[in-house]
């Protein structure tokens, strides 16, 4: 379909977004194709594959973007605005990212050449961590597959949802059978997991970028979880893209790493992130970032995270986006912006002196200040935007999970548990 041409007045259109028009994120674990990470609409039917029906399912949201119409799967961007929070819509507008022209020159509103591709690799994973679920990680399934209630928690009385993901593929297997066709317009490809550097489809597809000719005008990006260090075949694709940034996913050190990050071992993480360092070193075009997703279980453990990162990785790598810090919104019973009036005053607090604590402990160091502003900046936010009260849920469903792996959330973080009065 073409669209007619008109100018857009980015500032007051709400809904324009690039990643409709020139972006696709392939999900697990059924395999379809939505615009971008965030969109969410339970009552739609998605494609499955790059063929020529793709592009004309997406053409109803594509004209209420142009015509700045709230489109129903973009809620989560606009929730976030707002709450005065920078959406991924408004980023993707931003001429410096990954995904964006400069629009006073270039107003391509209406290209829908795939430039941006997002690639969960599959559910297989050899962690559970307690943000995410099994329909990202097969791990997951040794705790639901001993209790019925963790099933009900995640799928409510849909059993044979689970049953059916249990049976699909592990991974995506889809990635190694993607043609040259629809990927030759590349420019940025965002890898996810499960755990992408468990896939060896994720490396099929990789290794026919670099065949095609392709991966020299590639900006790429895979989050891992940096439980371990990544086979050699893979130590080698990885230089050859134009770019490559490696995001390290980690919430927190020590027993608290191991408690969110299920099945990760806090020394293991740690030589992995050293040998990722290396990488950067050896390779100018490959950086290491730390993808953080804040909690309601970590957000008053944030400050010994960031004295963490100045004491172990090299001044030369952290630079003032070193710490990507993401306000997690689901499940939403572990977001900032579920708790009462009451706890999140607490928190503030509490917060706010170590917001304190760590500009004077690092005043000589602008970079590690620079991160201390924009990271507690996102924390006032998310703690300043209330939603609904889920304080219960979060209580019965983190002693549910306890009960499984004989846990207990309260040992692990005892400032949380005494701000919330349990």
């Amino acid at each position: 379909m073409l669209y007619t041409y008109k100018m857009i007045d980015l500032k007051n259109n709400k809904t324009y977004c690039p990643y409709l028009f020139r972006g696709a994120v392939m999900q697990v674990p059924d395999g379809s194709i939505v615009p971008c990470c965030r969109y969410k609409d339970d009552g739609q039917v998605y494609p499955k594959s790059f063929d020529k029906g793709y592009k004309k399912i997406w053409e109803t949201i594509r004209n209420k973007s142009l015509n700045g119409k709230k489109i129903k799967g973009c809620w989560r961007c606009y929730q976030d605005e707002e709450a005065g929070i920078k959406s991924m819509r408004e980023s993707a507008i931003d001429t410096n990212s990954e995904i964006s022209y400069d629009y006073n020159k270039d107003p391509k509103y209406s290209e829908t050449e795939l430039e941006f591709l997002e690639i969960q690799t599959g559910r297989f994973c050899n962690l559970k961590c307690r943000s995410c679920g099994p329909k990202l990680s097969t791990t997951w399934d040794e705790d639901l597959d001993k209790n019925e209630s963790l099933i009900k928690n995640f799928f409510g009385n849909e059993h044979h949802e689970y049953i059916t993901i249990k049976q699909l593929p592990k991974t995506n297997e889809s990635l190694s059978s993607i043609k040259y066709d629809t990927v030759k317009h590349l420019k940025n490809v965002k890898a996810t997991g499960g755990e992408p550097f468990l896939n060896d489809q994720f490396q099929t597809f990789l290794s026919n970028l670099v065949k095609w000719d392709l991966a020299k005008n590639i900006h790429l990006e895979v989050f891992t979880n940096c439980s371990f260090f990544p086979k050699e075949q893979y130590r080698k694709l990885i230089p050859q893209f134009k770019s490559a940034k490696i995001d390290l996913s980690l919430d927190a050190i020590g027993e608290r790493a191991e408690f969110l990050r299920k099945g990760s071992q806090w020394k293991k993480v740690m030589d992995s992130a050293t040998e990722w360092v290396k990488v950067s070193q050896q390779h100018l075009n490959v950086s290491v970032v730390i993808g953080h997703t804040l909690t309601i279980y970590n957000v008053l453990y944030l400050k010994e995270f960031i004295n963490w990162i100045a004491d172990h990785f090299p001044k030369e790598i952290i630079t003032k986006n070193f710490l990507d810090l993401h306000l997690a919104q689901t499940p939403q019973y572990l977001s900032l912006s579920n708790f009462s009036s009451n706890n999140q005053s607490k928190i503030k607090e509490i917060v706010q002196q170590h917001k304190k604590q760590l500009i004077s402990t690092h005043n000589n160091n602008e970079v590690i200040l620079s991160i201390v502003e924009k990271s507690y900046s996102k924390v006032s936010k998310g703690l300043n935007y209330i939603s609904n009260d889920l304080s219960n849920e979060f209580l019965e469903k983190a002693n549910l999970i306890d009960d499984v792996r004989s846990e207990n959330w309260r040992t692990t973080f005892p400032e949380l548990a005494e701000v919330i009065h349990v």
